[in-house]
């Protein structure tokens, strides 16, 4: 369950430092030769045939699969092909079955998330509203027929899954359901068979090895050498049909070569230590390509050194916010003490298009973030942790509106982007925060859109937005200056407001409404954004102003011990 405040708004998740994970994957195009193009193509289609049996084994046991059952498996695939290849399709299948079951579960858990919205709107009148949880019901009644039908389908659904998950049974499609389906429309998509079996044969015939560290260039199925031959251990059965080109052990030295475009030097010294690389052959569009995943050695911190001073370290230069939208990016460079500098930026993107398309646009804005962080003397990037993981119920609109923003929340790649960004930035000697996206642009446009609006250039909500983002990841508040909590106690003797500040460090949330004791008032409490309410005449609206604006510009109360300038006021 959300945590939330006495006043209701969500609770901010503090800023985290976000690490790569340290993997790292490149790839290449094999130029093959007919006979390389001949043996990579039986070999894969004999690899696949036994990796899709075993699979459906595996399915078949579910939950009652154990470690002899393993042993099993990998003895009867041992003997057709070799001991490392029987590893490796025994722990693809294992981990598919793995990635089935978890994606079972997430599934189950969003429709029982959706069941739940949909259950608290229909306890609430049309049109009506929840006083107390705040939920309101649908607009009309023609809406709430249609959500009463769609929960009866949701309950089923849900029903379903629970049985499965109860048994053990996954539905698993070697190839991708989205391909198999489309066989059944072929008609539709103006598509020919043979395309799609093409399609089909390339989605589910693949060649997967996986890396040994303290063997020669870490892997023993495929070999690659640093000067890019490649040796690939064929079977017995496949040996023996192309003995003459293979060497006693069975192994096929392909006429092809080996060339890495980028993060060469990094796969060469993996190699040459001889740790663990894995590699993964496919076959698209007539075209053959190898990719390498790789872990390098990881540098430890040294001693004395913990998170919080990593965390000082990436805000030292000063960060850019970054406020992610569908159709650019707002960025703002912050200083060390949270003060926008200059003008802000923005980066234009695209994500419409095929999946290949899209990428080319994340990596196109990460590398735009980065130069700008470079050009402007940033050591951190400050972003918001988007995860779009709620369902459809959980966009709050309904009919024809509700789809064009679910359909906008679809297209934006985020956790895509913040991966490829973790990777870029880490390379570029940049640190990446990630911070909580609650209210980002609601306090942006109430603390920051008219204070960094000159006359002739007006900053827009995304851009307010960035600045909070920024620092927010600095552990700044939104407000200019930290927290306060303001009471005002009228009194009768002197006619006039008191200023009362207690401060609330290391809190981001709006001003509580404080109770009015002013005898014959008419609002029972008030909200102290300005500092004018409950003064009527203007000599005292204006004192109070000037004390409200001396103590935006400072960290404590006015005329309280020695009065400090926020550089602030000259950043703005």
């Amino acid at each position: 369950m959300v945590e939330r405040s006495p006043s209701g708004l969500r609770v901010l998740a503090p800023p985290r430092l976000v690490s790569p994970s340290g993997a790292i994957t490149v790839r290449t195009r094999l130029r093959l030769s007919d006979r390389d193009a001949l043996v990579l193509r039986e070999l894969a289609e004999y690899l696949s045939r036994l990796a899709a049996r075993d699979l459906a084994e595996r399915v078949a046991l579910g939950t009652r699969h154990t470690a002899a059952d393993f042993a099993r498996r990998k003895r009867e695939l041992t003997a057709p092909t070799s001991s490392r290849w029987a590893g490796t399709i025994t722990r693809g299948s294992n981990d598919q079955w793995q990635l089935a079951r978890r994606a079972q579960a997430d599934h189950l858990r969003s429709l029982r998330a959706e069941i739940a919205v949909i259950e608290a709107r229909l306890a609430v009148p049309v049109g009506g509203r929840d006083p107390g949880s705040r939920v309101r019901g649908y607009p009309t009644q023609a809406v709430r027929a249609a959500k009463q039908w769609r929960l009866q389908r949701l309950r089923a659904r849900a029903t379903q899954v629970s049985a499965d998950m109860a048994a053990g049974r996954v539905h698993v499609v070697r190839g991708g359901k989205d391909l198999l389906r489309s066989r059944l429309h072929l008609d539709q998509s103006q598509g020919a068979i043979d395309d799609w079996r093409g399609r089909w044969w390339e989605a589910r015939t693949r060649i997967e090895a996986d890396g040994e560290s303290g063997k020669t260039y870490g892997n023993e199925s495929l070999r690659i050498a640093p000067d890019g031959v490649v040796l690939v251990k064929l079977p017995v059965a496949l040996a023996d049909r192309h003995r003459e080109h293979c060497d006693r052990f069975g192994r096929y030295r392909l006429d092809a070569r080996c060339v890495f475009a980028y993060r060469d030097d990094e796969w060469r010294s993996q190699v040459g230590a001889g740790r663990a690389v894995g590699y993964t052959v496919r076959f698209e569009e007539g075209r053959c390509y190898l990719t390498a995943s790789f872990t390098p050695a990881r540098v430890a911190l040294p001693e004395g050194v913990d998170d919080s001073a990593v965390m000082g370290a990436a805000l030292a230069g000063g960060v850019l916010g970054v406020d992610q939208n569908v159709d650019h990016l707002a960025v703002w460079r912050l200083d060390v003490h949270g003060n926008p500098m200059g003008r802000p930026g923005r980066v234009d993107v695209d994500y419409s298009g095929s999946t290949s398309r899209r990428d080319a646009q994340v990596r196109h804005a990460c590398s735009a973030l980065i130069r700008v962080a470079q050009e402007c003397g940033a050591t951190a990037l400050v972003i918001e942790d988007l995860a779009f993981g709620t369902g459809r119920e959980q966009c709050g609109w309904t009919g024809r509106r509700g789809r064009r923003f679910r359909a906008l929340v679809a297209g934006m790649p985020v956790a895509r982007f913040m991966s490829r960004l973790v990777v870029m930035a880490h390379r570029a000697g940049l640190a990446v925060i990630a911070v909580d996206p609650a209210y980002s642009s609601r306090w942006g446009a109430q603390h920051w859109l008219r204070s960094t609006s000159p006359r002739h250039e007006k900053t827009s909500r995304h851009e307010a937005s960035a600045v909070v983002i920024g620092r927010r990841g600095q552990g700044l508040g939104a407000r200019r200056r930290a927290e306060k909590s303001v009471s005002r106690e009228m009194t009768e003797e002197a006619g006039c407001a008191r200023v009362m500040l207690r401060g609330l460090a290391g809190t981001e949330t709006h001003r509580p409404p404080v109770q009015c004791s002013r005898p014959g008032s008419v609002r029972a409490s008030r909200t102290v954004d300005r500092p004018e309410d409950g003064v009527r005449d203007a000599p005292r609206r204006r004192m109070a102003s000037a004390v409200q604006a001396a103590q935006d510009r400072s960290e404590r109360p006015v005329g309280v011990g020695a009065w400090v300038q926020d550089p602030l006021a000259f950043g703005v």
